[in-house]
């Protein structure tokens, strides 16, 4: 008796604060996202820091997209007279949450923000739960030393962790605001570490800078309204029936808690904040809830039970339910539903639904055969278990006895137990055979449950009705596999173009388009293989495709291209009405100029001399090591996707890169780059840590995320060596012009040496030079033998030239 007695105090208090929910809202919360940016690996950037207050105290929540091991400041400008313009004068350097808010390292770095657009911010909230385990709210002033107005602490938590959600708060009065008076401040926030080093990372606004200490300028600010009147509230009643679940055994009607959760609260999709209460002895449970939002906002929410005997949480499966908030005389009242759209049985309500849908276009691609066992079917949220495709019905049927397309329309009907109004998803389905599932193509169909009957409207399967017949030629420039070894026609090998253009979407092998080249051409054209299908498809559809290898014609091991175009995705054009040539294009858009003819052994070197990483610590030569990773491998950079990796010594070896000499600081490695690869290389030094201890932070610490060395690999066609340039480590920072090699250029000419004027440039293989007499009129002529190489020597007795290079 003690536990039933217990269970229903429980029930009573979730009463108790139903109708507190029902006629107290909460205080407006006021979402900010960040800019998006990821210079220190994507933490507050992608992030979102939500404020409210109660007209006393300012709450804030800050969902981090990473780890938080720096410090996030937030200016505030209320408004008040002796705001910064900058935080040039700020020199408290007395412990990192100062530094941070100063930007200034205690010594003689610092990056200097500057406010812009009537932003003068007097406060500042600084939060550390990871660097510094503390959050303060601290008043803006000038100069050294312990200058910093301490005001007190926000009551950051979590603390001593970098994985949030985090939430602080503090009295209002912290930053000179009156309670219950209204007022708009104006905010800004700066992600930086606690030694001033700043990111490019910010929230409630944007700014503009090269991260580290580096200035930078605030571009834009949010702003807050503090004790804003309460917004106009909407009535809304939810209901679920939970009576399935209880005869299931998994819900324990008067017992176990059901609630609901969605965008519509102030803090959305938190379940505690609203329980429903259960009707009479019934297994249906109700609650209205007071909706802030404007009306039309279409909102999404879930229903959840909590077993209190099993001490499991369930939801309602995804996708989440919606409905579009409205103005109701008595409060909108949304549809009475099962939880998780599993019907009771014996169910309250039995509802037919038809469904139907023409296959004639399918026929007409063919990839619909009922001739050999093809079945049509439907799929969806709405059978038990979901998405089973066991429709009750079996498969769909036609009458073959009607004359014309109206023997290719299938149809069933379904009873459906649901309660009207229940929204749950479906997909028509092809079973090629009678066996295996081929889903229809695009976004899930949305069924309502009927009140007794309906008979849904007629579909086409992935929505195509037409009936098309559009030929497409296709035309590509096999060079670079040839000339690397990639495509050999001698051992069979076929070129091919596989997309959604074709009948059987991306077939290749035996099921695929071939392509042809006519090998009597001379030179490149003997290269270009092409081909023409005839597109069945809709007129305006989006078709994507990329081209082939089938290595000996097979249909195992298949290689796709990976167009630099797409980044590596499809190829796309937009299907019209009549027959169209599309260009020509080099597989992988490359050209032999592009990419390495053969395996080449790379060098890399960089010069350690004064190094410091991107957190502002030095190089030690005596306890680190140096590591090198770029995109000249497959997977690319693969040490500074694990740049947080422990044991990353351990694991990438091979990238450890080799001190020159016992004294010096000069490092190097060498890499094997296979044929096919980009001459353009791009890549990144990091420097480990303390080698050997196993205790790896961040290796990628050079520069910021994304920010790289780029060169080129500038041999001939048959080099098998090249050298790099010697790189300083973290110019990329420091001078980011000279960290990015031009693909060509530098065009010199020096006095003339022995009859002969010697012309000298940044050159590599596709690039030439070509001369003319005058600027004004006569044809450029290309200068022979340059074409890769880097210098000429024109004789003297030709009179005036001008000279260029060109990349044809």
């Amino acid at each position: 008796m003690s536990s039933i007695r217990f269970s229903k105090i429980i029930i009573f208090a979730a009463l108790a604060v139903t109708a507190f929910l029902a006629t107290s809202p909460a205080a407006r919360a006021t979402n900010y996202s960040g800019n998006g940016n990821t210079g220190f690996g994507g933490v507050v950037g992608p992030g979102v820091l939500t404020l409210t207050d109660d007209g006393t105290t300012i709450s804030g929540k800050l969902t981090t997209s990473g780890s938080m091991n720096d410090v996030l400041v937030i200016y505030v400008d209320t408004g008040a007279s002796g705001g910064f313009s900058s935080t040039a004068t700020l020199g408290d350097g007395n412990d990192g949450l100062r530094k941070a808010i100063s930007g200034f390292d205690g010594g003689t770095s610092r990056s200097t923000l500057t406010f812009t657009n009537g932003f003068t911010p007097t406060f500042a909230i600084a939060l550390g739960p990871k660097s510094d385990n503390f959050g303060d709210v601290v008043g803006l002033a000038a100069g050294g030393g312990n200058s910093l107005n301490y005001i007190g602490s926000v009551n950051l938590a979590p603390l001593g962790s970098g994985t949030g959600p985090f939430t602080f708060s503090f009295p209002a009065s912290f930053l000179g605001l009156t309670s219950g008076t209204p007022k708009t401040i104006k905010i800004f926030g700066t992600y930086i570490s606690d030694t001033g080093y700043r990111s490019t990372e910010a929230i409630a606004g944007n700014d503009t800078g090269s991260q580290g200490y580096f200035p930078f300028q605030q571009l834009t600010f949010a702003t807050y309204n503090f004790a804003a009147p309460p917004a106009p509230t909407y009535a809304v009643k939810f209901s679920v029936d939970m009576s399935e679940q209880a005869a299931l055994g998994n819900f324990v009607p008067g017992t176990d808690l059901v609630s609901a959760g969605g965008s519509f609260q102030t803090n959305p999709f938190t379940f505690d904040n609203f329980p429903l209460a259960q009707v009479g002895s019934s297994s249906i449970y109700t609650n209205t809830y007071l909706v802030m939002d404007p009306t039309n906002t279409v909102e999404t929410y879930k229903f959840r039970y909590i077993s209190i005997a099993n001490n499991t949480t369930n939801y309602d499966s995804d996708p989440n339910r919606s409905f579009t908030l409205t103005t109701v005389a008595g409060g909108q009242v949304l549809p009475l539903v099962y939880f998780d759209n599993v019907p009771a049985n014996p169910s309250s309500t039995t509802n037919y639904i038809t469904f139907q849908i023409d296959m004639g276009p399918q026929i007409y691609l063919g990839h619909f055969n009922p001739s050999a066992g093809d079945l049509v079917t439907v799929s969806g949220s709405f059978e038990t278990p979901r998405w089973s495709a066991n429709f009750p019905p079996g498969p769909l049927t036609n009458n073959p006895t009607l004359s014309g397309n109206a023997s290719n329309i299938y149809s069933a009907t379904y009873i459906d137990y649901n309660y009207p109004g229940t929204v749950t998803q479906y997909k028509y389905v092809i079973e090629p055979g009678g066996t295996g599932t081929t889903y229809e193509d695009g976004a899930d169909r949305s069924l309502v449950t009927p009140t007794n009957a309906a008979t849904l409207p007629l579909a086409y399967f992935s929505g195509v009705s037409t009936y098309a017949s559009t030929p497409i030629t296709f035309s590509v420039d096999m060079s670079v596999p040839l000339a690397t070894g990639q495509l050999n026609p001698a051992n069979g090998d076929t070129v091919g173009c596989a997309g959604t253009f074709q009948t059987n979407s991306f077939g290749v092998g035996s099921r695929g388009f071939m392509l042809t080249n006519n090998p009597s051409l001379s030179g490149a054209a003997s290269n270009i293989y092409s081909g023409t299908y005839v597109d069945r498809n809709a007129p305006g559809a989006l078709e994507q495709y990329k081209f082939v290898i089938n290595p000996s014609g097979g249909d195992s091991g298949t290689i796709y291209e990976s167009p630099a175009s797409t980044g590596g995705g499809n190829r796309f054009f937009t299907l019209g009405n009549m027959a169209v040539t599309n260009p020509l294009v080099s597989w992988n858009d490359r050209s032999p100029s592009d990419v390495l003819l053969v395996a080449t052994t790379v060098t890399f070197q960089v010069n350690m001399t004064n190094a410091i990483d991107r957190f502002g610590v030095p190089f030690n030569p005596d306890t680190d090591r140096v590591m090198v990773d770029g995109d000249f491998t497959s997977p690319a950079f693969p040490v500074m996707s694990h740049f947080d990796d422990a044991t990353i010594e351990l694991d990438y070896p091979g990238n450890i890169m080799n001190r020159d000499t016992d004294t010096g600081l000069t490092y190097s490695l060498s890499f094997v780059v296979p044929a096919g690869n980009p001459v353009q290389v791009t890549y990144k030094y990091g420097i480990l840590r303390n080698a050997g201890s196993f205790s790896n932070t961040n290796i990628d610490n050079e520069a910021g995320f994304a920010v790289n060395h780029l060169r080129f690999i500038r041999t001939s066609a048959a080099a098998s060596t090249y050298n790099f340039p010697l790189d300083i480590f973290g110019l990329q920072r420091t001078n980011p012009a000279a960290a990015t090699e031009p693909l060509f250029g530098n065009l010199t000419v020096s006095k003339p040496v022995g009859g002969t004027l010697p012309i000298n440039w940044l050159g590599i293989r596709g690039v030439h030079l070509q001369s003319r007499t005058n600027l004004i009129s006569g044809a450029w002529v290309d200068v022979t033998s340059t074409d890769g190489a880097s210098s000429a020597n024109i004789p003297t007795t030709k009179g005036t030239g001008f000279f260029r290079l060109i990349k044809p």
